[in-house]
């Protein structure tokens, strides 16, 4: 048994089957298939009910994740321990696709420039699937959206606030945030993600009711159909926003903020990179003008630790 494997039979786990984890790792299902009996093999245990279509785990199966977490936990708090330069490693991340349009680029290019050995792996997702990968280990740190309550251990730390808004091409009908939602098509961002749960919230308060036509992922493809002329729609203000030629209105007086932070294992043996990566993130936000809170006593210049 080697640790590979390990991590294999936990990306079966956290993905649901051998197909989905195989498509998450790069591999074929049949090797994953193979690997996994020869974990079997191994630890002289049957891991997978194969009788069921996908395989389930067993009882004995279910046991053994959580102790294969514990030995991959130890394993990677080791492999850091015994790094001589603690500037070089691996930081895996994981963040929402409207923090990609906003301050996430540069704050990348930032912490490439101060620590230039670190390895970086970034991976996209809703602020939920994101949760999933950081309480599994699947990845170091999530730049998300303030969750209403935080997973057991885990902490999130703000790094700037960002307004609602709504934007409309210059043609749009309506003078104002009302007119302009009720009047015209709407184009609503993936309904599953957390920031659109507060756009609905608003849209509740304001008792608006918009006629939604299109539903899109990525908030650079929002922009792209409003610009075209498709719809309007509600987003936050962040700094991709800044291109937009067409209007933009503030959702309300005062509109709803957006938190947008990043979420870590506080006890993450590559925590020391989390830590200069948030630096990163706070810099980029300062020097946009974003609305950046102050850091609360005590933080040590991590975050304010709230959620």
């Amino acid at each position: 048994m080697d640790v590979k494997s390990l991590y294999t039979f936990i990306s079966v786990v956290d993905h649901g089957s051998f197909a989905q984890a195989a498509e998450a790792l790069g591999l074929s299902a049949s090797a994953i298939s193979v690997q996994m009996r020869g974990l079997e093999a191994d630890v002289e245990t049957r891991l997978f009910d194969r009788s069921r279509r996908p395989p389930v785990l067993t009882p004995e199966g279910r046991e053994f994740a959580d102790r294969a977490r514990a030995v991959i936990a130890t394993w990677e708090e080791l492999s850091e321990t015994l790094r001589r330069d603690r500037s070089a490693g691996l930081l895996r991340i994981g963040a929402v696709h409207t923090a990609v349009s906003s301050i996430l680029p540069a704050a990348l290019r930032r912490l490439r420039q101060d620590l230039p050995d670190l390895e970086i792996h970034l991976s996209t997702g809703l602020a939920h699937e994101l949760d999933t990968r950081l309480r599994t280990g699947l990845i170091d740190a999530a730049v998300t959206t303030a969750p209403q309550a935080l997973p057991a251990g885990i902490e999130f730390f703000t790094v700037c606030e960002e307004r609602l808004v709504v934007i409309a091409h210059g043609n749009a009908e309506g003078r104002d945030f009302r007119e302009i939602l009720g009047r015209n098509p709407y184009v609503r961002f993936n309904r599953h993600a957390r920031v659109a749960t507060m756009i609905d919230a608003a849209l509740a308060r304001h008792g608006i009711r918009v006629s939604s036509r299109m539903e899109i992922d990525t908030l650079d493809g929002v922009l792209a159909l409003v610009a075209a002329g498709l719809g309007v729609s509600i987003v936050p203000d962040h700094m991709g926003l800044r291109s937009f030629r067409e209007r933009v209105h503030p959702l309300g007086d005062p509109p709803p903020v957006r938190r947008l932070g990043i979420m870590i294992d506080p006890g993450s043996p590559r925590r020391h990179f989390c830590d200069a990566f948030f630096t990163s993130l706070r810099q980029v936000a300062i020097e946009a003008g974003l609305v950046v809170p102050p850091l609360q006593p005590g933080s040590e210049g991590q975050g304010d630790g709230t959620g």
